[in-house]
C-alpha cells in the first residue's frame, strides 16, 4: 500500500527515476564513466586555480554571473517540465495541484542549490554565500519573467529565423558572410596592427556562429536515416568551407598572415564547437547534449588559458570518444 506522502511526492519520484536512467545510459560503460571523472576533477580543479589568482571582488562577480544563470535555467527547466506533465504527462492531475506542484519546484531547485553549495565549498568557499544567493535571486527573476508574454508579430518571426538558419548552411551564406568580412576589413586598414587584428577576431565571431548554427532534430532524423556522424558535420559545416575558402586568403593578402591566422583560428574553434554539438545531439536530447557540449567548451577554454600545448590532446580524445558513441546511434529511431 502507498503511503500518501509518497503519492504525493510521485511526480518528482516519476522525474527523479527518468533523470537517473538518462545519465546511467549517458555514461553506462567504465570508460565513460572514468572520462567523466576525470573531466569533472580536472575542471574543478581549473575553476579553483583561476578563482585564486583573481580578486575577492572579480571572484564574487563570477559567482553571481554563474549563480544567476544556473537560477533562471533551473527555474525555467522545471517550469517546461511541470507545463508538460501538466498538458501531456501521465501524472497530470498531480502536475495540476498546486500544493504538489510546490514541492516538486522546492525539491529540484533544492538538489540544484545542494550541487552549486557544493561546488562552491570545494572551488571557493568565500563565494558560498554570494553563489547560493545569486542562484535564489535567478529563480525568482525566471519566475517573475515567466508571466510575460511574446507579441504576436515577434511569434511569428520565429518561421522566419528558421528559414535563414537553414539559408546558412548553404555554401553561397559561407561566401556572402567571407566577402562582407573582407569588405569590412578593407575599410579598417587605417587601424594600429594590434587593433586591426583584435577587431577582425571579434568581428569573425559572431559571423563564424551565424554559419555554424545547429539544429537538434535535424541532426537526429539525418542519424536515424543512416548519416554517420562526421557526414552530419560536414552538413552542417558546408558553408564554413567557403568562408574559410575565402577569407583566409583575403585577410593575407589585405592584412597579411597574422590576420589570416587569426581567422583560422576563430574558424577552428567555431567548427570543434560545431562538431562537439552535433556529436552530443547525436547521443541525446537538447537539453542535455547542450549541458555536455557547454562542460566540455568550459574545460577547453581553461585549458587554453592554463595549459595550450595540451589543448589538441584532449580536444581529439573528447571527439574520438563522442564519434565513437555517436556512430552507434546510427539508423537508431531511439
Amino acid at each position: 500500500m502507498i503511503s500518501p506522502d509518497s503519492d504525493r511526492n510521485r511526480l518528482f519520484r516519476h522525474d527523479g527515476r527518468i533523470a537517473i536512467n538518462t545519465i546511467r545510459a549517458a555514461f553506462a560503460g567504465w570508460n565513460d564513466r572514468l572520462v567523466a571523472v576525470a573531466v569533472l576533477i580536472v575542471t574543478l580543479a581549473m575553476i579553483k586555480s583561476w578563482l585564486a589568482e583573481r580578486p575577492w571582488t572579480i571572484a564574487a562577480w563570477s559567482a553571481v554571473g554563474a549563480g544567476l544563470l544556473l537560477g533562471t535555467s533551473a527555474e525555467r527547466l522545471v517550469a517546461k517540465r511541470l507545463a508538460f506533465h501538466g498538458f501531456d504527462g501521465l501524472l497530470a492531475v498531480d502536475a495540476l495541484r498546486p500544493a504538489t506542484r510546490r514541492r516538486y519546484i522546492a525539491a529540484w531547485h533544492g538538489i540544484a542549490l545542494a550541487l552549486l553549495a557544493t561546488v562552491l565549498l570545494v572551488v571557493a568557499p568565500s563565494l558560498l554565500i554570494v553563489g547560493c544567493a545569486s542562484y535564489l535571486a535567478g529563480k525568482l527573476l525566471a519566475a517573475l519573467m515567466s508571466g510575460v508574454t511574446v507579441p504576436k508579430r515577434l511569434a511569428d518571426r520565429v518561421g522566419s529565423a528558421r528559414v535563414i538558419r537553414a539559408w546558412l548552411r548553404h555554401g553561397q551564406a559561407g561566401a556572402l558572410v567571407a566577402s562582407t568580412l573582407l569588405v569590412v576589413l578593407l575599410l579598417e586598414r587605417s587601424l594600429a596592427p594590434n587593433a586591426l587584428i583584435a577587431i577582425l577576431g571579434i568581428e569573425t565571431t559572431p559571423l563564424t556562429l551565424a554559419l555554424t548554427s545547429v539544429d537538434s532534430d535535424v541532426v537526429r532524423f539525418m542519424a536515424t536515416t543512416g548519416y554517420g556522424p562526421w557526414r552530419i558535420v560536414g552538413y552542417h559545416g558546408k558553408s564554413m568551407a567557403y568562408f574559410l575558402a575565402l577569407a583566409v586568403p583575403g585577410c593575407w593578402l589585405i592584412a597579411g598572415s597574422v590576420a589570416a591566422a587569426a581567422v583560422t583560428a576563430v574558424s577552428g574553434a567555431v567548427l570543434l564547437l560545431l562538431a562537439l554539438r552535433v556529436l552530443a545531439y547525436c547521443l541525446h536530447g537538447k537539453r542535455f547534449a547542450d549541458l555536455i557540449v557547454s562542460i566540455f567548451a568550459g574545460l577547453l577554454l581553461f585549458l587554453a588559458y592554463f595549459l595550450p600545448i595540451a589543448l589538441p590532446f584532449l580536444a581529439v580524445a573528447i571527439l574520438w570518444q563522442l564519434q565513437h558513441r555517436a556512430r552507434t546511434k546510427t539508423w537508431l529511431l531511439v
